[in-house]
């Protein structure tokens, strides 16, 4: 199978959910989708620009300035809804009673871990930005590093299981509206449990995004093409509520 094909199973369009409050115990933390139905992955396709060119003349000095674009190595970019219910059910998932979602509000987590000790969830340090940093290839001087990319510490609070985490503590940023960089919605933030990295993002409900269209989230995660040695990198997400 190629990279576009497993980017394409990677790729989030539409998150569905479903929160399951069962009578003998309610579950704290994020949990897995229900389904996760990825949508088309698509990247800039740089050939398709129109070549430039300038005359050259004999004796003459000239000036250019040249505006250009070169696409990411170390990103990719989800986005979506989130849809579903809450819902009451026993211990082998018979349903009592449904409540559909009045307004989305909580997160969407992504890692490379499969399984998170999530009340052990805190904001990303220093060492584990630069140990995230050299996993995709990085140094902190990249423009696209983690450490430019995470670069706000602009949040709201927000609690991760039974961690309440504080407004603006963590590594921050936010992604783009209408092809533009703003501060208000699509927050991002970059968290760690252990050894391993968390990239979230608190939901927003339709609100319009990089391409003009609504959705509830915008999520940013690090994957290493720059080396070519690591190849297509699965990543595992779950929902929390709030």
């Amino acid at each position: 199978m190629n990279r576009d094909n497993y980017t394409t199973i990677f790729a989030l369009a539409v998150l569905v959910l479903s929160f399951a409050f069962v009578a003998s115990a309610v579950m704290a933390d994020p949990s897995a989708p229900v389904t996760l139905t990825p949508g088309t992955s698509t990247s800039r396709n740089l050939s398709t620009l129109p070549t430039q060119s300038a005359d050259a003349r004999g004796g003459n000095v000239t000036q250019i300035n040249i505006n250009a674009l070169t696409v990411t190595t170390s990103w990719q970019g989800y986005y979506g809804n989130v849809t579903g219910v809450v819902t009451l059910q026993d211990g082998n998932n018979n349903t009592f009673y449904n409540w559909s979602l009045a307004t989305v509000e909580g997160e969407v987590y992504a890692t490379r871990a499969i399984s998170i000790a999530w009340a052990n969830t805190q904001c990303a340090n220093s060492s584990q930005i630069t140990d995230e940093q050299t996993y995709l290839g990085q140094t902190a001087t990249d423009s696209d590093s983690v450490t430019n990319t995470f670069a706000s510490s602009t949040h709201p609070a927000f609690t991760v299981s039974t961690k309440s985490l504080v407004a603006d503590n963590c590594s921050a940023t936010y992604g783009y509206v209408n092809n533009n960089s703003q501060s208000a919605n699509f927050v991002m933030v970059l968290l760690q449990s252990g050894a391993n990295v968390i990239y979230g993002t608190l939901l927003n409900d339709s609100v319009t995004g990089f391409n003009g269209q609504t959705y509830d989230f915008e999520l940013l995660v690090g994957e290493n093409e720059k080396t070519g040695s690591i190849g297509v990198t699965p990543y595992y997400f779950w929902v929390e509520l709030g």
